[in-house]
């Protein structure tokens, strides 16, 4: 037998045989973790003495038989007999025998005694070698002992009763290192690439049964430059399995604390979760280093704190991870530390558990491996909490949390309260948050409901409905009065125009976490509103800045946003996918939210053309009370857009004055994110009642929300429509402003197409048709096809411009730029004379020095990102 690595070990070992064979007694004693070679050693002194002729009794100490007296003894007379062991004789017997055995067999020769696993002798072989040791000093006999360090030996103080013998020699097994690993792999028959042995070193730590077992595991991983992972339940696992259970209870029991404590493990918490004593903490933890199994105060790897939790049963995981909540809450550890070891036991009641779940929900960052991380803890939580105001606060903390995950469950999570509330055991203090929460789901008429029942003042949410449900909307400009209602100034309505700045500044300014989503929601929707073009840009960077966390709720509610965004600046196709890309985050989570993105999937079909598409989305099948948020409002608007496109338009009447009589119901009756009068208006003019028409685009202008460019735009629009010839081009000139200045041009196409044919009427039949002309293009551009055929240019088909690249425009000048802009849009000469002071004769010099470096020839031919411009872009 071949020992690598181990000359020095040898060459002490030779010298001892050669002493034994020279007739002088001698006493080795072997040490060496688990895994690292005693055993091997053994046998080859055993090989080495037998070549030179010496008798050889080789036996192992038995762990199971360390109650029985004299079983090692038993063992090593069997060697010398040959005979296999029989019943136990009287213990004077055994000793006396044995004794009488070896002084026989050293009086014919030299004798090799060896004897592995010392630690786990009997007591009273122990003796009796330790005793025959010293009374055979002069015999030729060569004791060899082999057992792993750091282990007690039932009170003997073994070391001093072996160096008490003239002849003790004493050789320590060590670890390799990464040269001797890589010489034991190459034996092996897998040579180690230079730049795995490092690797390779540092997962077995060199005890040499953890190396073979990588290497049996993996094989040769040529060209990487890190040896691969092991993977759990490999050999690699049960090797260094087998070694902690080698190095003894206590070192098993801090590996198990070890384990459990994880990143957080240090010695002393391990003792502490161990029940270990300070010198017998020391004792396993320097075990465990010996064999190669920790590095500082860590297990090896992860697969191999697999391994040593493997070892327990579930009670006795679950028993350690709860305690050792205990000892990283008494350590001071970081809450979501010490809610993992809760979760990881599965049961929480004290109220410092409890306390430390609620703790960590509120402080847990988003993690892309445990997603779930927040409503896992709260659940847990929940289900252990013992106090019912505690158990509804943790309630409301989880539902508020899991709205990002999944909509749906965070809708059904508040049932609860409100119950607890209805029958009076939910604090009052609580009801405020309640409350929010149920508006920031939308549910506005419950989240009312509570706030009346907590200041005495109740007013049943679904009783105040009228039977009739067109009682109380008459269409007229006599509106119903709203219930004076404090939902209103809950559900996180839109910022007015003056908020944009400070709307971006919030966004710019604030982290996304679960106790900023909803101001940064409510800032997303205020530019939305007002500013759709910056809303598109913040969409797109919150939805790349949780595009690595699994948050599907929020994911959809920015998707939602973008594709509002989109909507209103007429990016048909655009609003689609984002819509789109919403119901699929969406897809068995939505809940009643569902409503929101939908209801922008079916507008965007219903413009685009695609009705039988559109038709497919009008009736969805929700669980539970879908049309009783905010978000069936747009939902029902939507519809109505779709059944006036169809030809339905008494359909879309009622759905329009439904969403009207809801939102009035509700005090979220706002013209900015529901022109429900306007969709009423037109319905009403295709209905053949322009008066009534009239009354409503006069209230929705009469409303001091109604300030928006948007909204003026669209309310002037349909003014126009029922207003005297003279008066409907100012008015519709006024909406082409308003539209153009927004951004949206959707809408900027129905004003401008309505301008024409206005103009035509007039008799301004040329700029009547660069409008018209203009209208078409828009459309096209916004893949609006109803609209883009309904437009219909009275002189044919828009005809192709000459394609203007973006530095043929770049090499106009600010002056030249401006006019070309405002002829673009179809302002005549001393129309944009009067706009930018000047001359009608200086506007002429300006297109023609337009015309020369476009390479155009007339109005028509100027590039359309002109025809879209403001005035104030132009002059910049």
């Amino acid at each position: 037998m071949m020992l690598l690595h181990r000359d020095d070990e040898c060459a002490r070992l030779d010298k001892a045989l050669r002493a034994c064979s020279d007739g002088t007694a001698q006493l080795v004693l072997v040490e060496g973790a688990p895994g690292c070679g005693k055993t091997r050693f053994l046998q080859y002194a055993a090989d080495l003495a037998a070549d030179r002729g010496l008798t050889v009794l080789h036996a192992a100490a038995d762990p199971g038989a360390r109650r029985e007296d004299h079983a090692l003894l038993r063992r090593l007379a069997a060697c010398l007999t040959g005979d296999l062991p029989r019943p136990a004789p009287a213990p004077d017997e055994t000793a006396a025998g044995f004794a009488t055995l070896l002084r026989a067999a050293c009086a014919n020769g030299p004798v090799l005694l060896c004897v592995d696993d010392l630690q786990h002798a009997d007591r009273a072989s122990l003796a009796e070698l330790l005793r025959l040791t010293h009374t055979l000093h002069e015999a030729p006999l060569l004791t060899v002992l082999a057992q792993s360090p750091y282990h007690r030996t039932d009170g003997f103080g073994l070391h001093t009763e072996l160096l008490r013998h003239q002849g003790f020699v004493r050789i320590p097994l060590a670890r390799l290192d990464a040269r001797g690993t890589a010489e034991l792999a190459r034996f092996w028959g897998t040579p180690v690439p230079a730049d795995a042995t490092a690797s390779l070193h540092a997962l077995s730590g060199g005890n040499p049964l953890l190396i073979r077992a990588l290497l049996a595991e993996t094989g040769t991983p040529a060209g990487r430059p890190e040896w691969p992972e092991p993977e759990p339940g490999g050999p690699f696992t049960e090797a260094f399995a087998t070694c902690v259970q080698r190095c003894g209870p206590a070192a098993r029991r801090l590996a198990a604390a070890l384990a459990v404590l994880g990143p957080q493990a240090d010695v002393l918490r391990a003792a502490l979760l161990a029940r270990l004593g300070t010198d017998a903490a020391a004792r396993a933890c320097s075990a465990l280093d010996a064999a190669g199994l920790v590095t500082g105060a860590r297990l090896r790897h992860p697969a191999a704190e697999s391994a040593v939790l493997g070892m327990l049963s579930c009670e006795q995981r679950r028993s350690m991870h709860r305690n050792a909540a205990r000892v990283l809450h008494h350590a001071l550890a970081e809450p979501a530390v010490v809610a993992g070891q809760l979760l990881a036991a599965g049961t929480a009641t004290h109220s410092w558990e409890i306390q430390a779940l609620r703790d960590a929900a509120r402080q847990e960052p988003f993690s892309p491996g445990d997603p779930d991380g927040a409503p896992t803890f709260l659940r847990l939580a929940r289900s252990g909490c013992p106090d019912e105001p505690t158990r509804l606060r943790i309630t409301l903390q989880l539902a508020a949390h899991t709205w990002r995950l999944h909509p749906a469950a965070a809708h059904h999570l508040l049932d609860e309260p409100q119950a607890a509330l209805r029958a009076g055991r939910l604090p009052c203090a609580d009801a405020g948050w309640l409350a929010r929460l149920l508006a920031a789901q939308g549910r506005v008429e419950e989240a009312d409901e509570v706030l009346g029942r907590a200041a005495g003042d109740v007013r049943p949410a679904r009783d105040s409905v009228p039977s009739e449900p067109h009682a109380q909307c008459p269409v007229t400009h006599e509106r119903p009065s709203a219930p004076v209602t404090r939902a209103a100034t809950l559900w996180l309505s839109p910022g007015a125009r003056e908020d944009v700045p400070a709307a971006e500044r919030l966004l710019t300014d604030t982290p996304l976490a679960p106790a900023t989503y909803e101001s940064l929601a409510r800032a997303l929707r205020t530019l939305v509103h007002h500013r759709p073009q910056r809303a598109v840009a913040w969409c797109g960077r919150l939805a790349e800045e949780i595009s690595a966390r699994d948050a599907p709720g929020w994911q959809a509610a920015f998707a939602t946003a973008h594709a509002e965004s989109l909507l209103r600046l007429g990016d048909l196709a655009g609003a689609r996918r984002e819509a789109t890309r919403a119901l699929e985050h969406l897809a068995g989570r939505g809940g009643p939210f569902l409503l929101a993105p939908l209801a922008l999937l079916v507008q965007a079909l219903t413009e685009q053309g695609e009705y039988a598409t559109a038709a497919l989305h009008l009736h969805p099948t929700l669980p539970g009370e879908p049309y009783s948020t905010v978000h069936a409002l747009a939902f029902l608007r939507a519809r109505g857009r779709y059944h006036l496109a169809t030809g339905r338009p008494q359909a879309a009447l009622e759905e329009f004055l439904e969403a009207g009589r809801t939102a009035a119901r509700w005090a979220t009756d706002q013209p900015e994110p529901l022109p429900w009068r306007t969709d009423a208006a037109e319905a009403l003019l295709l209905l053949g009642r322009p008066g009534e028409a009239q009354a409503l685009v006069a209230d929705q202008l009469a409303l001091p929300a109604a300030a928006g460019a948007r909204v003026r735009g669209v309310t002037l629009r349909l003014s126009a429509a029922t207003a005297e010839p003279r008066r409907r081009v100012e008015l519709l000139a006024g909406a082409v402003d308003e539209l153009r200045d927004y951004g949206d041009r959707l809408e900027l196409a129905r004003a401008l197409a309505d301008l024409g044919s206005a103009l035509r009427l007039n008799g301004e039949g040329t700029r009547a048709g660069t409008i018209t002309r203009r209208a078409w293009q828009l459309a096209g551009d916004c893949g609006a096809v109803p609209l883009r055929e309904r437009i219909r240019p009275v002189d044919g088909p828009e005809r192709a411009a000459r394609p203007v690249r973006s530095r043929d425009t770049a090499r106009l000048s600010g002056s030249e730029e401006r006019v070309a802009a405002l002829a673009a849009q179809g302002h005549t000469n001393r129309e944009i004379a009067v706009k930018l002071f000047v001359s009608p004769s200086t506007v002429e010099r300006h297109l023609t020095c337009v015309y020369r470096k476009l390479g155009i020839a007339r109005r028509q031919d100027l590039p359309s990102d002109l025809r879209t411009r403001t005035f104030e872009q132009a002059g910049h």
